[in-house]
């Protein structure tokens, strides 16, 4: 495979010494590079500096998000931003620079971080045939951290390439100094909810069945995180290229843990087999609990035996670390407890939000809501005396990034019923007929609970239309989410759906009874531009804003953009005050603002406004009038 740099070219103001990875599509590779210390206009080989450079093909490689085509440079400027983020957080190098290079004909992104004086786990475990367990947990506590934080920034993502490759290792001499995990240029994706993964790009050994069919979350880190610990305790990195061209994720997980079983102790076994269960539901389901059951396994008091069994292991010298009954009951009870502790955190979220409210502008949609549902399900007597039904199913409908989904949640909140959001992933199964059975499952639940509000998002993705390619399995889905959707509401379940392309969704899906009322989520006008900048600016330090010039630049931007233009003005302003020495932050300023806007794209192109406008009549059933109705935003 051609690399992306040429040994002893420059980039960056940097010489390549060497390649130290590369992803398995040839699209992100690692170098490593060097810069002479200039003294006194003299170029000194003594001060010579070693740096690790991060190379991204901007150019090639395009993927699908919302059905339009994107280059991975959002993936490149999120992995940028992340790290400048975390310039204290131990798991991860810092950030010394970053930008954009023609070499050749290609485009190229870099990022420039500090030599670190590493190994790949790949290597050190070739080398030392597998860690001891001491550094096992060290590396796994390490790990366990990184993808906690990655979940923080992501708000719930993950970093979805986890590898023995992605994983750097110090040892100064037989100890082990450092740990840092690399590689987080598709943690962006996650971010802004897509999931343009494939076999190029990810690497079988580590890929968890599922996201074969494009389901990925928390526990796909964690089938991951399953692997590269058994690869610790056993030495075994096969590589990718010994497997087989047509090997499954599935069967490699079932020919590795069969070949390194001998090399495994029963408790061993047993918590790896959990952690790369081929059903995520069979998994550890959180980081912690995975970190609990390593933390008892390396102090040897996690057992598969019986008591009878345990004790002849004691007496033969053995070290008993087994999972005990005892064991088991307290992690119930830990769990019982967990679970009190979400619905308390719950029920205070809930008092302490102020549902519509927080959403500014769309005083029409708000109405609406308030209504023909809000105020039929606080006060139901009322309503059934006057015969009065709320809405089955309402489906909110509109371009990326105008906040339908929070608009969704607000209402929920402001009902005072439960709510669930339901994602796509969330429905995936790689089992014959397993989405079909969760929707029944999720269906089921909600009318225990009830009444109980569903959110569905990205609901195009959950009932495609049934004339595309979609096998049985898929269609038998679509049908278990139309049954169920009729009439729900005379079951104490109510739902409200998103969808960026509800083009893309099976016709049959419209009718009354399922789906109710259809409601267009435009982009925000002049004056609700306005507003969101102020709501915005003024959380932070500022100075002579004038909201009406930035509004004025920002016609057909989204909220999410509107966002994005004074988080990344902030900082910039940040940056600058740091490079300074400055005791006072430097405030916002209209310069440094319109500075952002000039090079910032809206995510919405004019063309696709101007389909999302004939969508809109075609929902409706009628002609365009030509007016342009005022919308508002989302905090």
């Amino acid at each position: 495979m051609k690399q992306l740099l040429k040994i002893n070219s420059q980039i960056a103001g940097q010489m390549v010494v060497s390649k130290l990875s590369s992803r398995h599509d040839g699209e992100r590779e690692v170098y490593l590079t060097k810069s002479n210390a200039v003294v006194d206009g003299e170029t000194e080989d003594a001060l010579e500096s070693y740096g690790i450079l991060t190379v991204f093909n901007l150019k090639s490689k395009r993927y699908e998000v919302d059905g339009s085509s994107r280059k991975r440079v959002p993936d490149f400027i999120e992995e940028v931003k992340f790290l400048r983020s975390q310039q204290t957080y131990k798991y991860f190098p810092s950030v010394i620079d970053c930008g954009i290079e023609k070499v050749g004909d290609r485009r190229l992104g870099w990022m420039l971080q500090p030599k670190i004086d590493a190994n790949s786990l790949t290597n050190e475990i070739k080398l030392q045939r597998g860690l001891c367990m001491s550094d096992v947990v060290k590396v796994m506590e390490a790990l366990f951290s990184a993808v906690d934080e990655i979940a923080r920034y992501t708000r719930g993502g993950g970093h979805y390439n986890i590898n023995t490759d992605n994983i750097l290792l110090n040892y100064d001499g037989d100890e082990l100094k450092g740990i840092y995990l690399i590689g987080l240029s598709d943690m962006g994706t996650s971010y802004h909810g897509s999931t343009p993964f494939t076999d190029e790009i990810q690497d079988i050994r580590f890929r968890a069945p599922e996201t074969a069919n494009g389901v990925y979350n928390h526990l796909t880190d964690i089938y991951a995180l399953g692997i590269v610990i058994t690869m610790m305790i056993s030495g075994d990195v096969t590589e990718e290229e010994n497997l087989g061209t047509q090997l499954s994720s599935i069967e490699f997980r079932k020919r590795f843990l069969k070949r390194n079983r001998d090399k495994l102790s029963a408790a061993q076994r047993l918590i790896l087999e959990k952690a790369t269960d081929v059903n995520p539901s069979g998994r550890f389901q959180t980081v912690d609990r995975f970190r609990t059951f390593v933390n008892k396994l390396a102090k040897g008091n996690i057992s598969t035996q019986t008591h009878v069994e345990r004790t002849a292991t004691l007496a033969a010298g053995g070290n008993g670390a087994v999972i005990t009954e005892e064991d088991e009951k307290r992690f119930e009870r830990l769990d019982r407890e967990a679970e009190r502790k979400a619905k308390a955190q719950d029920s205070a979220r809930k008092k302490s939000a102020r549902g519509l409210d927080e959403v500014a502008g769309m005083s029409e949609l708000k109405a609406l809501f308030r209504r023909d549902f809000i105020q039929i399900v606080r006060n139901p007597k009322v309503a059934q005396a006057y015969g009065i039904k709320p809405s089955n199913c309402t489906l909110l409908y509109g371009p990326q990034g105008c906040g339908k989904t929070f608009i969704a949640e607000k209402a929920a909140q402001e009902s005072g019923l439960k709510y669930k959001i339901v994602n796509p992933s969330e429905l995936g199964s790689i089992y014959i007929h397993g989405s079909q059975q969760k929707i029944a499952e999720l269906f089921d639940e909600a009318e225990k609970k009830g009444p109980m509000i569903l959110i569905f998002d990205e609901f195009d993705a959950i009932v495609p239309k049934r004339d595309t390619d979609l096998n049985g399995n898929q269609a038998n889905e679509v049908n278990e989410m139309l049954t169920q959707l009729n009439n729900c509401a005379s079951r104490g379940i109510y739902v409200l759906a998103t969808t960026n392309r509800p083009g893309l969704l099976d016709p049959a899906i419209m009718r009354k009874g399922r789906i109710d009322r259809t409601v267009y989520v435009s982009l925000p006008d002049k004056e609700a531009r306005q507003e969101l900048f102020r709501l915005e600016i003024e959380k932070r330090p500022f100075v002579n804003i004038d909201y009406e010039v930035l509004a004025s630049a920002t016609e057909n931007f989204t909220c999410s953009d509107i966002s994005f233009i004074v988080e990344e003005s902030a900082r910039l302003c940040f940056e600058e005050t740091l490079d300074h020495g400055l005791d006072e932050p430097l405030p916002l300023s209209m310069n440094r603002l319109m500075e952002v806007i000039k090079v910032t794209q809206p995510s919405v192109s004019e063309k696709q406004c101007g389909e999302y406008l004939e969508l809109k009549d075609k929902m409706e059933n009628r002609q365009s009038s030509g007016e342009r109705k005022k919308v508002g935003f989302v905090l």
